[in-house]
């Protein structure tokens, strides 16, 4: 049995894999950078196509032989709709036994164009006749690794938001690990699964966690969106990411991203989900190591 992975060498790919592989599973990776690969061999990846996911002809190689996919699709790209359906449609052609999606928490809230493309492919894997389970995880914790470096040096948690919305979170290694499962056990199969951990926090609940276990001030503040989008075009964000995510950043400063429950990541698990403490104490660990 061969799972393929796609989207491998991102931050919710590594922890499905090392989940996939502590459970014996053999890995195959598609990946867009040619300078992952070494990486993902060292997690135990037994094969790794270098593809490009707007390719035909990539993808297509990349689904021969195997017998499940997990699909991540890029994050705010204006063609991840379409891309979703280039994947999907290879896995039918190639008679794939089981479709994993990697969604989104909320995928009906329209106002938010990448939430909207996912529920696009939501949609056309449940009409495809693939057996299928869709995973719709909550904000990731790990999305702190941008803010870093502020909260660091400066002691401000700086997002473009507003720091007084509560947010539903999740932890990678979690996501990771329940996806490892949907992936080789059969009891996951046909569902859609909303995905959230214990804790639903605004960005000022999280500083004041990170001061608490930091033993330093650290502040929430919201950043201009006019300076955060300076910044994206800077880092080669193309126009429709950029609007993409200021659409965002207006529903979570109207919403927040509401809801969240553990109860069903809990039963995927068979355990309780971690919080964003304990997170916090290993990402505070992580940053002295």
């Amino acid at each position: 049995m061969t799972i393929l992975v796609i989207g491998a060498s991102g931050a919710i790919g590594l922890p499905t894999i090392r989940h996939l592989v502590k459970r014996g599973a053999k890995v195959r990776a598609l990946s867009s950078k040619e300078s992952s690969a070494a990486n993902l061999k060292s997690l135990g990846v037994a094969e790794t196509v270098i593809g490009d996911l707007t390719n035909d002809a990539d993808v297509k190689r990349a689904f021969a032989g195997i017998t499940s996919v997990m699909h991540i699709p890029p994050r705010f790209r204006e063609d991840e709709a379409q891309i979703g359906m280039r994947v999907l449609k290879a896995a039918v052609e190639a008679k794939v036994g089981h479709f994993v999606f990697s969604s989104v928490f909320h995928p009906q809230m329209r106002d938010m164009d990448h939430h909207f493309s996912k529920l696009v492919v939501e949609e056309a894997l449940i009409d495809s006749g693939l057996s299928f389970t869709i995973l719709q995880p909550a904000m990731f914790m790990q999305n702190i690794r941008l803010e870093w470096p502020g909260i660091r040096d400066r002691g401000v948690y700086l997002r473009p938001y507003s720091p007084d919305q509560r947010m539903a979170l999740i932890d990678t290694e979690d996501y990771g690990e329940a996806a490892a499962r949907v992936l080789t056990e059969p009891g996951y199969r046909g569902g859609i699964f909303e995905l959230a951990g214990p804790d639903q926090l605004t960005t000022a609940e999280m500083a004041a966690v990170i001061a608490e276990e930091w033993g330093k001030p650290v502040r929430a503040e919201k950043r201009s969106l006019d300076e955060w989008k300076a910044w994206a075009k800077a880092q080669n964000w193309t126009p429709w990411s950029i609007e993409a995510y200021a659409k965002m950043c207006h529903h979570y400063d109207e919403h927040g991203y509401a809801g969240g429950n553990p109860l069903v990541l809990s039963a995927v698990l068979g355990r309780a989900p971690g919080g964003y403490r304990a997170f916090i104490n290993r990402f505070l660990a992580q940053q002295k190591a």
